[in-house]
C-alpha cells in the first residue's frame, strides 16, 4: 500500500479554543476532505474531539477509554485505508506523547510520509484560570482543591517549551507547529490547512464549551462538594449561577488569585517562552499579559439569598 503524505497531530493545550477548533473542523468537514485531509469520524466524541482516541494510551483523571492502544489504532487505520486522502489530523488536548506506544510508531511508519504536531498555547496564568473553571464546573470532576494546588501540580505541564521539545526531537523542528491563543484562534488554525473559516450562520454566537461565571467558582465548590450524584451537583451549580445574576458585584470579596500570584507564575515560564518563540518565530508576547487584576470571587459561605439586589 502506498504511503499517505502527513499526518497531523492538534496535542492542545487545553483551554487554548480547542473544543472550538474542532467544532468548526467538523462543521467544515467537507472541506477539508476537498483539501484532501481526513477527519476521522469513528473516534469521536459529541464534541468532535478525537478523545476517545487519545484516552486510549493514557487515561485523563476520570476519563478513560474503552480502547487499548492497538484496538484505537486498528480503529483509526481502517478509515485511513477506506479514504483516499493523502492526510489524516487528530484533534485532542488530552493527547499524550503517541511515540511512546510501539503499536503508533508502527501505524505512522507504515501509512504516512512524516507527522507534523500542532501546538496552541496561551499565557500561563490564563489558562491556569480557565482550567480551574473547566474543573470545578464539570461534574465528573468537582475540582476540590485551590487554584494554588492546581498551579503546582501543573508546573510541568504549563512548561511549553519542554513538552514541545520532546516532541521536536522525534519529528524535528521543521514539524512543529506553534499557534498561540488569541479571539481569532480558530480562524487562524483552519488557515494552517487553507480553510477559510465560515460561520454556519451569520448570527451564529455559539461558544463551544462555555465556562461559568469566574465569581461563583469558590461558591461551586464550598456548596456543591456534597452532592449525592451529577444531576444534584448541577441542580446546585446552575442555581448559584443563576441568583448570582442579581447581586452586587461589590461582594466579589473572596481572593481567588491575586497579582503577586499571577505573576508569579508567569515569570517562572518567561524564559522557557521567549525560547520557545525564538525558536519558532512568534511574538513572545502573545504569550504575555500587559495588565495584571485581582481575580474576586464570591466568598465559598456566601448567603446568595440575603443579599440579591433588584
Amino acid at each position: 500500500m502506498m504511503k499517505k503524505d502527513t499526518l497531523y497531530l492538534h496535542v492542545g493545550w487545553s483551554k487554548t479554543g480547542t473544543s472550538a477548533i474542532q467544532a468548526q473542523i467538523q462543521a467544515q468537514n467537507a472541506e477539508f476532505l476537498a483539501r484532501g485531509i481526513l477527519y476521522p469520524q469513528s473516534l469521536q466524541w459529541p464534541d468532535h474531539s478525537h478523545h476517545p482516541f487519545a484516552l486510549a494510551f493514557r487515561n485523563a483523571g476520570v476519563y478513560a477509554s474503552d480502547m487499548s492502544p492497538a484496538q484505537a489504532v486498528d480503529k483509526l487505520e481502517a478509515e485511513v485505508e477506506k479514504s483516499d486522502v493523502e492526510n489524516v489530523l487528530i484533534s485532542s488536548e488530552l493527547s499524550p506523547f503517541y511515540f511512546d506506544n510501539p503499536r503508533f510508531r508502527q501505524f505512522v511508519g507504515q501509512n504516512f510520509q512524516q507527522v507534523k504536531v500542532i501546538f496552541t498555547l496561551r499565557c500561563q496564568s490564563e489558562l491556569l484560570l480557565s482550567l480551574f473553571n473547566q474543573l470545578v464546573k464539570d461534574p465528573n470532576i468537582r475540582y476540590p482543591s485551590s487554584l494554588f494546588s492546581l498551579a503546582m501540580n501543573n508546573i510541568n505541564w504549563l512548561n511549553y517549551h519542554q513538552t514541545v521539545k520532546r516532541w521536536m526531537d522525534v519529528i524535528g523542528q521543521e514539524n512543529v507547529v506553534i499557534v498561540p491563543y488569541g479571539r481569532d484562534v480558530v480562524d487562524r488554525f483552519l488557515g494552517l490547512f487553507n480553510v477559510h473559516y465560515r460561520k454556519a450562520d451569520a448570527s451564529d454566537t455559539t461558544i463551544v464549551n462555555p465556562s461559568v461565571p469566574t465569581r461563583c467558582l469558590s461558591m461551586i465548590q464550598s456548596k456543591a462538594r456534597q452532592a449525592s450524584n451529577n444531576e444534584e451537583f448541577l441542580a446546585i451549580r446552575d442555581r448559584i449561577i443563576t441568583a448570582s445574576k442579581y447581586v452586587d458585584g461589590d461582594h466579589d470579596k473572596h481572593v481567588l488569585f491575586d497579582v503577586p500570584e499571577q505573576q508569579s507564575f508567569d515569570q517562572y515560564f518567561k524564559h522557557s517562552n521567549q525560547t520557545l518563540a525564538e525558536q519558532f518565530d512568534f511574538d513572545v508576547s502573545l504569550l504575555e499579559k500587559s495588565t495584571y487584576n485581582p481575580v474576586l470571587v464570591l466568598p465559598p459561605n456566601f448567603n446568595l439569598e440575603a443579599c440579591q439586589v433588584a
